[in-house]
């Protein structure tokens, strides 16, 4: 029996066998079904830039955000950081390092921590002796006898998978507390908080802070005490004053120097977020062996000459203070720019002034260089080395002194091996973030490992969540 053609059936069929057939030939051809699959790390995110008094910051490249980290972060540490602050170290369960160690001293290298989930749910966890209350936790120093001078030292936080350390409490030396302890609470470090939009607020505060500061120098009228007719601000500039903070946070010199260009970013990283969750309270109790303190790392002499030599820049008689409040301390940095041209203000130095006057940018390695070490030792290396004033070796520069030069008896000097290496990190950081094209030279170096380090993350964390 012959059945009945309808054209508008046989349209269907056709479409739907039209459709079907990619499908078909897709689940034949397993290579196939990756095709169309979009691999969010194939390339960096789009650069994010800050503009700084016309300058423009790049913030640095870095790693993108844990998948498993909460999505309301700052929110999340909010509370982590009032859950803190409302418990208390106990004493009994405090563990000492020495006999010494009596009173509240019991418990320093003892913490709390308030870790989250995912989802947010916190939770606080109990570090005694080095023995976490939850299994996963732990809480290291970097360097022996580091980790007891108040907020930010250089601690490394590991949490199980899925868990992010957003606060932390602990006993610091402080000679007002109770047997010379006092708590602190702030916001650690941890590679799980590296993430871009943490990045970016670390370079917004700098903005902030330093602009802050250059705007109040330049609206009190405070003027170069050796080149006429120009402020400090002109050479304190806000992209020099960053540059110098962040190259005295870096928390290894060494490795820093004879690291990979990823190693440098995660300490630049790390400075940034560190900036960006603790705010002014940065690294504010810090301090070197040299009594170095604060943003800045400004030692108490410098500082005292400084609000001598400025003192319509209004800094604190108290150099403690002024050297750990970020405001006076960034102050007092721009003062510092100036106060380092002393040495070319002489009657004899009128063509090398006029050349680091008009030269920026090695006006700014000469300053960033004085930051670092005696800038008279660096005026003299100057002239003895001329244009190799940065290397380690200038005996061709004193070959060819005169030979009244040569009578005076005095020897050749170098810069100091830290200068030199100061000077290399300076250099870095500083090209990394206002050199768009050095940056980028940078992050198509680093992004391969990046991306396959994202992928290694998301493919863990994806087997934790099976769809």
């Amino acid at each position: 029996m012959l059945t009945k053609y309808h054209p508008l059936k046989a349209v269907a069929m056709l479409l739907a066998l039209m459709l079907l057939l990619p499908l078909l030939l897709r689940a034949c051809n397993p290579a196939q079904q990756s095709v169309d699959v979009i691999d969010p790390f194939a390339a960096p995110p789009p650069v994010v830039a800050v503009q700084i008094d016309g300058h423009r910051a790049f913030v640095p490249p870095g790693p993108p955000r844990l998948p498993d980290v909460p999505q309301d972060l700052v929110e999340v540490i909010r509370y982590g950081v009032k859950l803190v602050s409302s418990s208390h170290l106990s004493q009994e369960k405090c563990v000492p390092k020495s006999d010494s160690q009596e009173g509240w001293k019991r418990c320093l290298g003892d913490y709390l921590l308030a870790a989250s989930n995912e989802q947010g749910k916190m939770q606080l966890i109990e570090v005694y002796g080095g023995k976490p209350s939850q299994e996963g936790f732990t809480v290291r120093c970097e360097r022996d006898g580091a980790c007891n001078g108040g907020v930010n030292p250089p601690f490394n936080v590991f949490s199980p998978p899925g868990w992010t350390v957003v606060a932390i409490r602990t006993a610091v030396y402080d000679t007002n507390g109770p047997d010379g302890i006092s708590p602190a609470v702030y916001i650690p470090y941890s590679t799980r908080l590296n993430d871009p939009e943490l990045r970016t607020a670390g370079v917004e505060y700098l903005r902030d802070a330093v602009l802050a500061a250059f705007y109040e120098l330049r609206a009190k009228d405070v003027r170069s005490q050796f080149i006429a007719n120009r402020y400090v601000t002109d050479f304190g500039t806000p992209d020099h004053v960053i540059a110098l903070i962040l190259t005295e946070q870096m928390y290894s010199d060494k490795w820093f120097v004879e690291g990979t260009d990823a190693d440098r970013l995660e300490m630049l990283d790390r400075a940034l977020v560190t900036l960006s969750l603790n705010r002014w309270r940065s690294y504010q109790y810090t301090k070197s062996f040299a009594d170095a303190r604060g943003i800045g790392q400004i030692v108490g002499g410098p500082y005292k000459a400084i609000r001598e030599q400025y003192p319509r820049a209004d800094l604190p008689e108290n150099s403690v203070d002024g050297r750990t409040d970020h405001h006076t301390s960034i102050k007092a940095m721009i003062c510092h720019a100036d106060a380092e041209l002393w040495t070319f203000a002489g009657k004899d130095e009128d063509a090398h002034r006029t050349y680091i006057v008009n030269n920026v940018w090695e006006r700014q390695l000469v300053l960033a260089a004085g930051y670092n070490a005696n800038v008279a030792t660096v005026h003299r290396v100057i002239h003895e080395c001329k244009e190799r004033w940065r290397e380690n070796d200038c005996a061709a520069s004193c070959a060819q002194r005169s030979p009244d030069q040569a009578s005076t008896g005095k020897a050749c000097v170098e810069l100091p091996e830290e200068t030199r290496l100061y000077l290399l990190k300076y250099e870095w950081i500083y090209k990394v973030l206002f050199d768009e094209a050095f940056r980028a030279q940078i992050e198509k170096q680093v992004w391969p490992k990046l991306a396959d380090e994202a992928r290694a993350r998301q493919s863990e964390y994806e087997k934790r969540h099976p769809q």
